[in-house]
């Protein structure tokens, strides 16, 4: 059956979807503009089921911020050319505006509200999508930093206004990646776990229990200091501490939150 060019350019502007599939959906339905969107509709469905299996190792960090509410978003989808595509940060955008809107922050009914949106775009990219997580900050002062290619991005709640000084801290965030603000915030069980560990190591050197004791110290101090935004050396400047700068400043860090593509890659 022969259909006509214009047919398929009506169709295809409707669905957004490629030229040969409006043209085998349009020979399908004889013809039929609505009968052939209602053809995509379900093609596209049964398309999502089995694309869902396929693992999605890409994408998108976005986010959305203003002076008391912070947003970081991840999407995932199987490579990079479809991460980089105006249909997925367009969705990624639709989920950030909703979740500001209506203050809804549970990834659970997020993933429910846009399954729908989801499954159309699947049908569309021909890749599997993800909503993989979401993480949110609400107090005065967030501040942000998101890397050029999208692939980490960092929220921070500060007690003063200055967006140039958080997103200095939060891109030291992004590149350094502590896991704590300060020492106080480590769980006990991973300084006492880290402990044991060097004990054990230390342990094996024949050296007196004094030199023994300071090695253990020593090492301790060192992983604090790797996993403590407090205690990391300035990504900005090397020769003081995030502390030190901080205080220079009259700031203090609140909380933050790092997202960084693939570090939490759930298998769906």
């Amino acid at each position: 059956m022969k259909i006509n060019i214009n047919k398929i350019k009506e169709l295809r502007n409707i669905t957004n979807i490629s030229i040969i599939e409006c043209k085998k959906a349009l020979i399908e339905t004889k013809g039929d503009i609505n009968k052939a969107i209602d053809y995509i509709r379900k093609y596209a469905k049964i398309e999502s089921i089995k694309k869902s299996k396929n693992e999605t190792k890409e994408g998108i960090i976005l986010d959305y911020v203003i002076k008391n509410f912070g947003i970081l978003l991840e999407i995932n989808c199987q490579t990079d050319f479809v991460a980089k595509s105006l249909q997925i940060i367009n969705f990624g955008k639709n989920i950030l505006t909703y979740i500001f809107k209506h203050k809804q922050t549970n990834i659970s009914v997020i993933r429910e509200i846009f399954d729908q949106e989801r499954i159309k775009l699947i049908g569309i990219l021909k890749e599997n999508i993800y909503i993989n997580r979401l993480g949110y900050i609400h107090g005065e002062f967030i501040g942000k930093y998101i890397h050029h290619s999208k692939r980490i991005g960092v929220i921070i709640r500060s007690n003063i206004d200055n967006d140039i000084l958080m997103k200095q801290i939060s891109m030291h965030i992004a590149m350094l990646k502590p896991d704590y603000i300060c020492e106080k915030n480590i769980p006990k069980n991973i300084i006492d776990h880290e402990y044991s560990l060097q004990k054990s190591i230390a342990m094996k050197n024949n050296k007196s229990k004094i030199i023994i004791k300071k090695i253990i110290e020593g090492r301790l101090k060192k992983f604090i200091n790797n996993i403590t935004l407090y205690n990391q050396k300035f990504l900005l400047d090397n020769n003081k501490t995030v502390f030190h700068f901080l205080n220079e400043n009259k700031m203090k860090i609140f909380e933050f939150i790092c997202f960084e593509l693939g570090s939490n890659i759930i298998k769906n």
